[in-house]
């Protein structure tokens, strides 16, 4: 028979609640307790779920840090043999270990874990202390978790909540009876490859990764204290191509690159998947990245024109030309010619990118206008209600969708880097994605009324 190796005290961090209603795990924090009650080791990781991930004001985690996380399936195996012949312990047991069960089930698996066999701190404190929540047990008894809501944070003060409710009542028979119970169980071999498991890079505190070390479909936690958000397209398109490397020109494939950007750039920023799609098509397209340095300012003098030739720019117009500046590493001094407040109305005179004569690209940047009848879709969790969305764009002449389709113009995200099933058919129609910021600044500054067709066709691009 197997010995009973101790405790382990686990929570999620989860995209809503409920594992039968399809909500997932995506993050997990466990602590081994050893049978005396001592805190012995613990580790977490972040989980990639490819959907939205829920109230994220309340998780903090962003969907480009769970784009370098292992999947459920690459994690399975190990977490498995953390948890085998130990006590499962949770704050609201029945809420962790139904997503644990969820989460395995979907990998064909049945684990030996369920209310019989588990310890429920949530249980034991309000019989022992009166009170149920953990932050309130917390400061009942001392314990810091300035993390909160960190699935490792939250696992670390349940198990020092554990470890004193032991040590409170040392003799109750539940302590050895679960012990044996979870000596006996035995888990399935879990078959699935195991992944390197990957911490909230907040958590790490190693030194930035050389670009020689960095990859950006493989990031070791030793060795990716930034997230990927943090490089920039530019230092991304250098993994491809250095900078010595020459291709030929090619108009076809620098109009091909701009009219991406051109669809990327509606919001002046870039998510993690607007910069993977651009570092694809360059290297698609054999773009070296002096070439897709000087399309970047071709495009940005192209934006800075047009924002001028309508006047002198407001101070939001500046903050949008100082964004786009700054996302495609234009240099300072072309930022300030383009913010420049000269004190008249004459449009900035452009600075010559290309020398050498050769046909120009395109029209660099064309801008992106709501009009009335546009298919408007949303996704995820945002600050307003999705009703009073819908309502409130109805009322101005815009059509909210259910669904994205190719009639979508644009999709609302409250995380532009959701992988949602939303986000995912609009990245594969290249269909636009914004934040909801966007879309109350678009709404704001009015829709155009009299257009009946846009002056860009991104569904074609």
């Amino acid at each position: 028979m197997s010995i009973c190796r101790g405790f382990a005290v686990l929570d999620f961090e989860t995209t809503g609640l409920s594992a039968a209603r399809g909500d997932r795990a995506i993050e997990v924090g466990i602590v081994h307790v050893a049978p005396d009650g001592t805190l012995e080791d613990e580790t977490e990781t972040l989980i990639h779920v490819q959907r939205d991930l829920g109230l994220q004001a309340l998780h903090h985690i962003n969907a480009a840090e769970l784009m370098e996380a292992p999947e459920f399936s690459g994690i399975a195996r190990h977490l498995g043999s953390l948890l085998k012949h130990r006590v499962f312990v949770a704050h609201n047991a029945a809420f962790d270990s139904s997503f644990l069960r969820q989460e395995y089930a979907r990998l064909g698996y049945d684990i030996p874990v369920d209310d019989s066999n588990t310890i429920c701190t949530l249980k034991l404190a309000r019989k022992i202390l009166g009170v149920g929540g953990l932050a309130k047990c917390c400061a009942l008894c001392g314990i810091d978790n300035a993390d909160a809501h960190s699935a490792l944070s939250d696992a670390h003060a349940t198990a020092e909540l554990l470890n004193i409710f032991m040590a409170e009542d040392p003799h109750w028979l539940g302590w050895s009876s679960m012990m044996s119970g979870a000596a006996a169980h035995d888990w399935p071999e879990i078959l699935e490859k195991k992944q390197q498991w990957v911490p909230r890079i907040s958590h790490l505190r190693s030194p930035p990764p050389t670009s020689e070390s960095f990859s950006i479909h493989n990031q070791s936690p030793t060795h990716a204290p930034r997230s990927l958000s943090e490089y920039n397209l530019c230092e991304l398109l250098a993994q491809q191509h250095p900078t010595t490397t020459i291709f030929p020109d090619d108009a076809n494939n620098e109009a091909e690159y701009m009219n991406l950007l051109n669809a990327s750039l509606i919001n002046a920023q870039l998510s993690v998947h607007d910069k993977f799609a651009l570092v694809e098509l360059a290297h698609h397209l054999e773009l070296s990245l002096n070439h897709c340095k000087n399309l970047h300012e071709e495009y940005f003098q192209s934006r800075a024109q047009a924002i001028w030739e309508e006047g002198v720019p407001k101070k939001s117009e500046r903050q949008t030309l100082t964004s786009i500046g700054n996302v495609l590493s234009i240099s300072q001094d072309i930022i300030n010619q383009a913010i420049a407040d000269s004190g008249t109305n004459q449009p900035i005179t452009k600075v010559t990118i290309h020398p050498t004569h050769r046909p120009h690209v395109l029209p660099s940047y064309q801008q992106f206008t709501l009009v009335q009848g546009d298919y408007l879709a949303l996704t995820g969790s945002m600050r307003r209600k999705r009703s009073e969305w819908e309502e409130m764009l109805r009322a101005i002449g815009l059509t909210p969708q259910a669904a994205v389709t190719k009639k979508t113009h644009v999709l609302v995200a409250a995380d532009p880097d959701s992988e949602s099933t939303k986000a995912r058919k609009a990245r594969s129609y290249h269909i636009p994605i914004v934040d909801e910021q966007w879309l109350e600044d678009a709404i704001s500054n009015g829709i155009d009324i009299s257009a009946q067709i846009h002056t860009y066709d991104y569904q074609n691009m």
